[in-house]
């Protein structure tokens, strides 16, 4: 369970972990700005419209623009990989401003506002990126939003024939399918990103300053006395509207209140249909098209005329009314045209006359949703003769008018009373502060948010009038002053807990259920409750959840575990999910941890890091790793190091490698050696970790036994043609492209070599012969010598040459120096040995094989045969010379050395004894005397040799292969009946094996020759040389 702490689970949250208050920054002041922001999902609330199957399906093919045109399956690919490239692009935009606010933060005192201009910067990102979709693509998204419209609200239609509605809202929804429905969606998503960063961006204005709790309180209370100042002293002739100016300067809270709803209007402007689009889908529905707006209630006007025709007509006073039903039969309908006679009399208008007036509330609904301002819609009114609502709506707007206290709470008297339809509830309710009538009409998340911002609001500066101003509100009033209906108006605490509260019901509630889960929504939720914090906290915890969830070991996951598996994830999980809304958090993280002079919570800081993390695995799957050190910078060493340690694997060719180096060490300042060599300790722990026990016996067979007819050649088994392995696997490539960063590293002599060593011990410990191999050639010591040694020396030495002349005289600094540097670099440089002995043996059988396998007459062997056998007595030198691979750095590299001296040497030696054997009658018979002097080595206790043999179990081979060297070497002292005198071998003579006469040795050699002429060779070219 994570710790209760300042970043804890948010209360809006469905998780189990515990809230404390969070550590907020004074409100700070702000300046007016516009705001812009959507969302794509509609909720798929009670109040949807009902089906109309037979409706027209044609409703839209009265528009103007020509109809789509659809490119085939080339150009539906060709516009998504634009759109993919695009979007990449995009996204590495907001890395480079990012980058460029961290190199500048450090030099600006106003922090704060550095972040508010990197988060403008974001959001001009995003919204260009969807105006340039929204170009290309406008009527289209104008029709799905018009169609999300007429799906969500609560508007029957009129119409009595023809096909379907909802079928014609379904056939432009088919147009839309494809790539055009995938850049609407593009489009759309980059205009909620927008938004998400201009609310942003309005937090940071009112709650970020980089400065202490005391100094910002006064500097927040400065600012607030020179704003005051610079109004008049509030008199009995202060008009209201001065006052509502006062009041947003002396709260703090109703200020930000006041900002938040102007930018959910401006949200729904650009997120939802227009005005024009509802009118429009109005008038289709109303079956009378632009007539709609001209006619009033004149159904029920006909009506009462007809049937003062026809009957005698009460007076107006008279109580009794007439009874008169509407056309249908069903309801009672109205007797009078004054615009409270339906509620008054308790009756109906006619079915379309219902239409028309729920029509313009809906119409007023929508212009005040968006922020509308109150002349344009009294001037909407007046213009379809509705002059009375215009009235009824104006007041609100009087600049001159002392109080308007008293409309307010007839607006609300209103709201609660019998209206004709639930819009016309919300509009006064929405102008009095009536949150339960506005709610009704409240069809998605913003549309619930925007309902309690501007009620409350409204509340609250009723609450500011009776305080401060008693005289300007009626005595009636008073009834609303109770504790519950002011609830969370004033104190911030209580305010977010109401807020909290409100999101918890939209999670719950049916309706909007599905939409608040979205990624961008719980984003802003967050952003709305000033609690940018816990957003990544809370994200973190989720990443953790997810991870937990995906099974596997702890430390195969660079995501830190905050607990175990829980039973039902976070809501925040979709953030994790979500790229873009992924994308966004890591940015809000790094931008209020940079601000931020405090140093993070050791209980907090795990989860937050895991959004960081979860970014940069995120741009790893796309391939985008360029600015990954820039992100990774951001978090503690140890989390750093493990991320970017698995990250590089998949960074390969030398100028990439070059490039990334330079930003991590140069740009970023970060410890690259240590993330080099976590980088390799995860290659080797995923690919060359393995048990004793699982590890072959022999890792590497060179020998295999022969039967064939050249027995001279081969005494019953000969070195294997495929012995090598044929091809590298993964994890030999990827431990050559984590040492290759070393290479690139300037100096660090000991740990460059310390890990090479350490990479080609794993790889012959685990068998990875192929490996080892593939390290040897692309690292080989005396190039990594001389390379390294400029920066170390200032010169390029190959310090294991000691033939060199530039070696330096015994004592000095510098020849204790270079003691020091071999010592360091020996393990390598004996392992690197060891596999080159491995690739001579390769060279020799395939030379000996093509010279031995090809029937010729005796002749002088080939050149190519003699150098590999040069080759390979060199090659083969090293692993003969006492305390070869002894010398160990530790306790595990002297166990790993003193298996791979046991596994590899003793194969390595039996397949030399076999190359001499063979090179004795194809080249000379000097190799048989080699052949004694190997044995005499081996023998030799310095050299450790017969101890391995014998813990190898392969002595009895090595005695074998002595055994029928010596009967071979008996043999060919007599060929020809000439004596062999090896030149420069005083001493050594073949007559040491002599078991037997010459005349029976000859007989024996001749009957040995297997005919192919190479037997012979050997014989005649020493007998020549005696």
């Amino acid at each position: 369970m994570p710790p209760t702490t300042r970043r804890s689970q948010a209360g809006a949250s469905q998780a189990s972990i515990a809230k404390n208050p969070t550590r907020k920054r004074g409100p700070a002041s702000r300046k007016k700005s516009s705001s812009l922001w959507n969302f794509n999902t509609t909720s798929n609330g009670d109040d949807v419209l009902p089906s109309t199957e037979d409706h027209a399906d044609d409703d839209y093919h009265n528009e103007e623009e020509p109809p789509l045109a659809l490119g085939g399956p080339a150009d539906a690919l060709d516009s998504l990989h634009e759109m993919a490239d695009k979007v990449g692009r995009e996204v590495e935009l907001f890395s480079v401003e990012l980058d460029r606010f961290l190199k500048e933060l450090p030099h600006r005192e106003d922090k704060h506002v550095v972040a508010i201009e990197v988060a403008g910067k974001f959001q001009h990102i995003a919204q260009k990126a969807a105006e340039s979709l929204n170009k290309r693509h406008e009527r289209e998204r104008r029709l799905q939003l018009r169609r999300e419209w007429a799906q969500r609200a609560n508007v029957s239609d009129q119409r009595t024939g023809g096909g379907s509605r909802i079928g014609s809202l379904r056939g432009t929804g088919s147009i839309l399918e494809g790539r055009k429905a995938e850049e609407v969606k593009e489009q759309r998503h980059w205009q909620q990103e927008a938004d998400i960063w201009q609310l942003f961006k309005l937090i940071l204005e009112l709650h970020y300053r980089h400065t202490t709790t005391e100094a910002l309180d006064r500097e927040l209370q400065a600012e607030r006395e020179d704003k005051l100042a610079q109004l008049a002293s509030p008199n009995r002739y202060t008009t209201e509207a001065e006052l509502y100016d006062r009041f947003l300067i002396e709260s703090d809270t109703a200020r930000e209140r006041s900002l938040i709803k102007q930018w959910l209007e401006q949200t729904a402007e650009h997120q939802e249909t227009d005005v024009q689009g509802v009118m429009e889908e109005l008038e289709t529905r109303s079956g009378a098209g632009k007539g709609l707006w001209s006619k009033g209630w004149l159904h029920t006007r006909e009506r009462i005329k007809k049937e003062k025709r026809l009957r005698s007509w009460p007076d107006p006073s008279d109580p009794v009314l007439p009874q008169i039903r509407t056309e249908n039969g069903e309801d009672m309908m109205a007797t009078t045209l004054d615009p409270d006679a339906p509620g008054r009399q308790q009756r109906v208008l006619e079915k379309e006359d219902r239409f028309y007036e729920k029509a313009v509330w809906v119409a007023c609904w929508e212009m005040l949703r968006r922020g509308t301002s109150w002349q344009d819609i009294r001037a909407w009114c007046e213009e379809r003769n509705e002059g009375w609502r215009a009235v009824a709506l104006f007041t609100v707007e009087s600049k001159h008018s002392s109080s308007n206290s008293a409309w307010r709470k007839m607006c609300h008297l209103a709201s609660d009373s019998e209206c004709a339809n639930e819009y016309e509830a919300a509009v006064y309710g929405l102008l009095s502060g009536n949150a339960k009538a506005v709610e009704k009409v409240c069809r998605s998340v913003d549309d619930h948010l925007f309902a309690y911002y501007t009620t409350t609001l409204t509340r609250e500066f009723e609450l500011y009038l009776h305080t401060n101003f008693p005289d300007r509100v009626p005595a009636m009033t008073a009834l609303r002053r109770s504790t519950s209906a002011n609830e969370g108006l004033t104190s911030r605490a209580t305010a977010q807990e109401a807020f909290n509260n409100l999101i918890m019901r939209l999670r719950q509630n049916s309706a909007t259920k599905e939409e608040s889960a979205q990624p961008l929504k719980i984003i802003e939720h967050y952003l709305l409750n000033n609690d940018a914090e816990n957003l990544v906290y809370t994200t973190g915890m989720a990443a953790s959840d997810l991870d937990s969830m995906r099974g596997g070991e702890e430390t195969d996951s660079v995501i830190e575990r905050i607990r175990n598996a829980p039973a039902q994830l976070l809501p925040e999980s979709q953030v994790v999910l979500d790229p873009a809304a992924l994308r966004i958090a890591a940015h809000i993280y790094v931008v209020t941890r940079a601000i931020d002079p405090m140093e993070p919570q050791a209980e907090t800081v795990g989860a937050e890091e895991n959004v960081l993390v979860s970014y940069l695995q995120a741009l790893r799957a796309q391939g985008r790793r360029d600015y990954a050190a820039m992100y990774a910078s951001r978090m503690r060493h140890d989390k750093y190091v493990a991320v970017l340690g698995n990250l590089l694997q998949d960074v390969s060719g030398a100028s990439q490698q070059k490039e990334m180096l330079k930003l991590m060490s140069d740009d970023y300042g970060l410890d690259v050696v240590a993330i080099f060599d976590e980088q390799v300790r995860l290659i080797l722990q995923k690919y060359f970790t393995l048990r004793r026990e699982e590890v072959p016996s022999r890792p590497l067979e060179t020998l295999e036994d022969y039967a064939g007819e050249q027995t001279r050649l081969f005494p019953g088994r000969r070195i294997r043609e495929d012995f090598m392995p044929a091809e590298m696997d993964e994890g030999d490539i990827l431990l050559c492209r984590g040492l290759e960063w070393f290479r690139l590293l300037p100096g660090e002599w000991k740990v460059t070599f310390s890990t090479l060593g350490l990479g080609m011990r794993m790889a012959l410990v685990s068998g990875h012969v192929s490996g080892a191999m593939l390290l040897a050639r692309t690292f080989p010591f005396q190039s990594i010598s001389e390379h390294k040694t400029v920066e170390v020396l200032g010169k390029v030495v190959n310090i294991m040459d000691k033939n060199s002349p530039i070696q330096p005289p015994p004592g000095t600094q510098e020849a204790m120096q270079l003691d020091v540097l071999r010592q360091q670099s020996r393990t390598y440089y004996e392992l690197e040995q060891l596999v080159l002995a491995i690739l001579a043996l390769a060279d020799w059988v395939s030379v000996e094989r093509a010279y031995s396998t090809t029937p010729r007459a005796a002749s002088t062997p080939p050149a190519e045969l003699k150098a590999a056998k040069a080759d390979l007595d060199e090659a083969i030198a090293p692993l003969l010379q006492p305390g070869f691979l002894r010398e160990a750095a530790d306790d595990s590299e002297a166990v790993d050395l003193k298996w791979i001296r046991i596994c590899y040497i003793p194969e390595i030696l039996l397949a030399y004894q076999c190359a001499l054997y063979s090179a004795g009658p194809m080249l000379s018979r000097d190799a048989y005397i080699e052949l004694m002097d190997l044995s005499t080595t081996i023998a030799d206790e310095s050299t450790g040799l017969t101890e391995l043999f014998v813990q190898s179990g392969r002595m009895r081979e090595l005695v074998d292969g002595f055994a029928q060297a010596g009967k071979t070497m008996l043999v060919m002292k007599g060929v020809n009946g000439r004596k062999f005198r090896p030149k420069g071998r005083e001493g050594k003579d073949l007559s040491l094996w002599e078991i037997g006469g010459g005349g029976n040795a000859g007989v024996v050699a001749n009957g040995d020759d297997d005919g192919s002429g190479i037997g012979l060779v050997a014989a005649d070219a020493d007998a020549d040389a005696d």
